[in-house]
């Protein structure tokens, strides 16, 4: 019994170590794509806001087209192809002396590229971008008068709130930069058409005489480490 146990033992063992040999890669190539978690700075900028024109009409100052955004995300690579999910949030505000508007933005971005030129230190290559926006505009009036004893929104006013999301897609290109500590830095730019309407509405009111953002093609700009 005892010698059957030591067999087996030492055939067990010998399957485990030929495993294993069997699970190394036999070359410096990876097998499987690289994942990496990203963060950046970057800019985006519209070549148009159709609500602008309903804003000036009423003598307030105008949503700004261009605006500074932050971003994070997942990149996975391989030696030709990489794939960016990408979270990007921007933020606008102007004003004068009785009005004021906010734009929070946020964006969820998909991004696929092919390796065209691949040197030492340096990557470029062109692809797609797919990308998801979600808009909230808020406008206000400076001059408005709270009254803490009497709080019913029917007998408040001085701020309107609308909001709208869209769908874009459009080509990008990059410029990756790898160190010798094994740190990249990558440039990306691209240029957005949108493809749904972006129609203006609010969660707190029916919305008369709205317009479509349909138009709002934008280029955008970023600088990710990872």
């Amino acid at each position: 019994m005892k010698n059957i146990l030591f067999i087996a033992t030492l055939l067990f063992a010998q399957f485990s170590l030929g495993q294993e040999d069997q699970m190394i890669p036999t070359n410096n190539q990876d097998e499987f794509p690289k994942f990496d978690i990203f963060i950046g700075v970057g800019g985006v900028f519209y070549n148009d806001f159709a609500i602008n024109s309903k804003i000036k009409a009423s003598g307030m100052p105008e949503i700004r087209e261009s605006m500074p955004e932050l971003l994070v995300g997942l990149t996975t690579s391989s030696e030709k192809y990489w794939i960016d999910a990408e979270l990007t949030f921007s933020y606008s505000n102007t004003d004068n002396n009785t009005t004021e508007n906010q734009l929070a933005s946020g964006s969820f971005r998909l991004r696929g590229h092919y390796n065209f030129v691949k040197l030492k230190r340096i990557d470029i290559s062109g692809g797609l971008n797919i990308a998801y926006s979600y808009n909230e505009l808020n406008l206000f009036s400076k001059n408005n008068d709270i009254n803490l004893d009497d709080l019913n929104p029917e007998n408040n006013s001085g701020h309107v709130s609308l909001k709208n999301d869209i769908f874009y897609a459009g080509p990008s290109l990059a410029v990756n930069f790898r160190s010798k500590e094994k740190v990249s830095i990558r440039l990306n730019v691209g240029y957005e058409f949108a493809f749904t309407n972006g129609k203006w509405k609010s969660d707190y009111a029916n919305v008369s005489n709205t317009v479509k953002e349909n138009g709002q093609n934008r280029f955008m700009v970023g600088l990710v480490f990872f």
